[in-house]
C-alpha cells in the first residue's frame, strides 16, 4: 500500500504544474503501481488507494479548475491570435501587447512586449497611438506603404478592435496584423508572365495590394486616374478576381512561392494560379446544438481527406505539408472529436456508444459541407474512430488508411509501452480520478517553457522520434496540439484511453472497408509487431513499412504520408473510370 502522506504530496506536486515534472510522474507511478515487474505484462494492480487519498484527487482538481479559469483568458487570447494567417498580436489601449502568434514572434526574434518592439518607425507609432486613443475607434485602421523600414519591403499593416463577447467581455484590446509582402524583381516578373499582365500592370497590382489607392497610385506613377482604373480593370480580368481582399491572398501566396501554375487550356500567357493554401478554424453547429470544431489545411476546394486525430495532438499538418497538400488538390479536414479543442464534449457515453456518435458528428459535417465521400485517414489513436465511420457509412469513404497504429489491442502488448504512456494506460484502468489531474499537469507543462523538454522525455524511447523531435516545428505541433486539444475539457482524455485498449479486429473483418497501414519500423511506442498481427487477422489489409520511422512518421515522412493519400486517390479514379465505361 502507498503511503497516502507520500501519494496525497505527489498529487498535489502535480496540481501546481511542477518544475520538475519528470520526477512527479516517475513518483505518482511508484506510489500507484508498485509492481512495475513480473506482473506488468498482465496490467498489473494499483496499489490500494483509500477513501481519504480519493478525496484529495477531488479537492485537487478542483484546485485545478479554479487555476484553469485564472488562465482561460490568455489561452482564449492565443487561439484568436494563432487563428489569423499573418504575423499577428493583440494589444492594449495602453499599447501593452498580451498574445502574439508564432509568426509574429518569428518575425520580431522574440515575443513583442509593447507597441515600440511591434514598430520602430516613429510616424508609424505616433498614427497607432492617435487611433488607440480614439473613444470610438471601432473602424480599423490600416497603414499602407513601407510601414517599417527594418523589416523590409512594402506592406500593410490593420489594427482592428476584438468584439467583447470573444473574450468573456474583456475590454479595449486589439488584433495588430501585418501583411508583407517582400516582391522581389523575379517575383513581379514571373507574376506578370504567369498572368499575361504588362509591365505596369504588374507594379499597380503589387501597389493595389500594398494597401495604397488608386489616387495615390496614381500620384506615384504620375498617371492620370483614367489610366490606373483601366490598368485596375484589366488586372481583374486577367487574375479572375472580383475584389481586393482575393488580390491581396494571390499575390501574398505569390511572392511566399507556394503557387503552381495549372493549366486550364487557355494559352500560357493567361493560366489562372490556384489561390493559396488554406489553415482555416472554423466551427459548425450539430443538429443536437453542440459545436463540432475542425481545421481546414491544404486545397480549399481539392479532393476532401477527413484526418481522425491522436490523442490528444494531431490535428494540425507541418507547414511543407499544407503547401504539398495544396499543390496536389487536397482538401484536408480534421474535426475535433467532442470534448477535444473547442469541440462540445459528450457526456454519460459508453465507450462503445461515444464512437458511434463521434461517426454520426463526422457524417453531419460532411453533409454540411457537401460532401459525399472521402478519404479516411486515422493518425494513430484515431483508428476506432475512422473503423466506425467506414463500418457505419461505407458508401461515404472512398479509401480508409491508418497512420502508425490499427484499430487493434492485446493485454500482454502494456509491457511494451513505454514507461511514460503505460503510466496513463493504467490509469486510465486502475484509478480513472486522477486521469484528469494528470492530464491538467501534462497540459501546464506543454504550456510553458518545459513544453520541448516534456515532449522529448515522452520520445527518448526511441531514437527514430528522439530525432523527429529535434525538429522545432515538429515540437511546436505536438505541444501547441496538446494544449489547444485539452485545454477546455480535461475529461475527454479518459474515455479515448480506455479505447485505445480495446480490440477491434473482430468490427474491421466486417467492414467492406480495409486499412492501408503505415507504420514505422522504428516504432518504439507502438511497436510495429502490432500493425503486423492486424494486418494478419483482419484479410484485405495491406501495411507498409517505413524505414527509418518512429511513432511520429506522421510529421518526420509527411511525404510518405501524402503519397499513399494520392496513390489511393489515383487507384479510386481508375476505378470510377473504368466503371463509367
Amino acid at each position: 500500500m502507498p503511503s497516502n502522506h507520500e501519494l496525497i504530496a505527489a498529487i498535489y506536486a502535480a496540481t501546481l504544474s511542477p518544475n520538475d515534472f519528470e520526477a512527479t510522474f516517475d513518483r505518482l507511478d511508484a506510489l500507484i503501481f508498485p509492481d512495475q515487474g513480473s506482473s506488468i505484462a498482465a496490467g498489473g494492480e494499483a496499489g490500494a488507494v483509500d477513501s481519504v487519498a480519493l478525496a484529495h484527487i477531488d479537492i485537487a482538481r478542483n484546485i485545478q479548475r479554479r487555476i484553469g479559469q485564472a488562465v482561460t483568458q490568455d489561452q482564449k487570447l492565443g487561439a484568436i491570435v494563432e487563428s489569423v494567417s499573418n504575423p499577428s498580436c493583440i494589444m492594449t489601449r495602453t499599447e501593452q501587447v498580451l498574445a502574439a502568434n508564432r509568426m509574429a514572434v518569428a518575425r520580431h526574434g522574440r515575443a513583442p512586449a509593447n507597441l515600440d518592439d511591434l514598430v520602430r518607425d516613429e510616424t508609424t507609432r505616433g498614427q497607432i497611438r492617435k487611433h488607440l486613443n480614439r473613444k470610438d475607434a471601432i473602424e480599423p485602421l490600416t497603414l499602407a506603404g513601407f510601414i517599417d523600414a527594418s523589416q523590409g519591403g512594402p506592406g500593410r499593416m490593420v489594427i482592428s478592435g476584438i468584439d467583447a463577447s470573444l473574450v468573456d467581455g474583456m475590454q479595449e484590446l486589439f488584433l495588430v496584423s501585418v501583411v508583407d509582402f517582400g516582391f522581389d524583381d523575379t517575383s513581379v516578373r514571373l507574376f506578370r508572365e504567369a498572368y499575361g499582365l504588362s509591365a505596369a500592370e504588374s507594379q499597380v497590382a503589387v501597389m493595389l495590394a500594398s494597401g495604397l489607392r488608386p489616387a495615390e497610385i496614381a500620384k506615384r506613377r504620375s498617371a492620370s486616374m483614367d489610366t490606373v482604373r483601366t490598368q485596375i480593370k484589366s488586372i481583374k480580368s486577367k487574375t479572375s478576381v472580383r475584389h481586393l481582399p482575393e488580390l491581396v491572398r494571390l499575390l501574398c501566396g505569390f511572392a511566399a512561392g507556394i503557387l503552381t501554375a495549372a493549366p486550364t487550356g487557355r494559352t500560357t500567357a493567361t493560366v489562372r494560379l490556384e489561390t493559396a493554401p488554406v489553415k482555416l478554424r472554423r466551427r459548425i453547429v450539430l443538429r443536437d446544438g453542440r459545436s463540432l470544431d475542425y481545421l481546414e489545411q491544404g486545397a480549399a476546394d481539392g479532393t476532401p481527406v477527413i484526418l481522425f486525430h491522436n490523442v490528444p495532438y494531431g490535428v494540425e499538418l507541418p507547414s511543407a505539408a499544407i503547401v504539398r497538400a495544396h499543390q496536389e488538390g487536397l482538401r484536408v479536414i480534421a474535426p475535433f472529436r467532442p470534448g477535444f479543442g473547442r469541440s462540445d464534449p459528450l457526456t454519460g457515453l459508453g465507450q462503445d456508444e461515444l464512437i458511434t456518435r463521434t461517426a454520426e458528428d463526422l457524417r453531419e459535417l460532411m453533409q454540411q459541407l457537401g460532401l459525399r465521400r472521402a478519404t479516411m485517414v486515422s493518425h494513430s489513436t484515431g483508428a476506432p474512430f475512422a473503423l466506425r465511420f467506414a463500418r457505419l457509412f461505407p458508401e461515404a469513404v472512398s479509401q480508409l488508411i491508418g497512420i502508425s497504429r490499427g484499430p487493434i489491442w492485446r493485454e500482454e502488448w502494456i509491457g511494451q509501452t513505454p514507461q511514460r504512456q503505460r503510466f496513463m494506460l493504467r490509469l486510465s484502468r486502475r484509478l480513472p480520478q486522477l486521469v484528469p489531474v494528470a492530464a491538467w499537469a501534462m497540459v501546464a507543462c506543454m504550456d510553458s517553457r518545459f513544453a520541448n523538454e516534456f515532449v522529448a522525455h515522452a520520445c527518448k524511447d526511441g531514437g527514430a522520434d528522439s530525432s523527429a523531435v529535434r525538429n522545432p516545428e515538429t515540437l511546436d505541433l505536438i505541444a501547441h496540439g496538446c494544449v489547444d486539444a485539452l485545454r477546455l475539457h480535461m475529461d475527454a482524455l479518459y474515455p479515448e484511453l480506455l479505447i485505445v485498449q480495446t480490440d477491434f479486429t473482430e468490427e474491421a473483418r466486417g467492414t467492406p472497408h480495409k486499412f492501408r497501414i503505415l507504420h514505422g519500423d522504428e516504432d518504439r511506442i507502438v511497436p510495429l509487431s502490432q500493425s503486423l498481427t492486424f494486418a494478419e487477422e483482419v484479410p484485405g489489409t495491406s501495411l507498409e513499412i517505413v524505414s527509418g520511422a518512429g511513432q511520429l512518421l506522421f510529421y518526420s515522412h509527411w511525404q510518405g504520408v501524402l503519397a499513399a493519400i494520392l496513390a489511393d486517390r489515383m487507384k479510386a479514379t481508375g476505378r470510377q473510370t473504368a466503371a463509367a465505361l
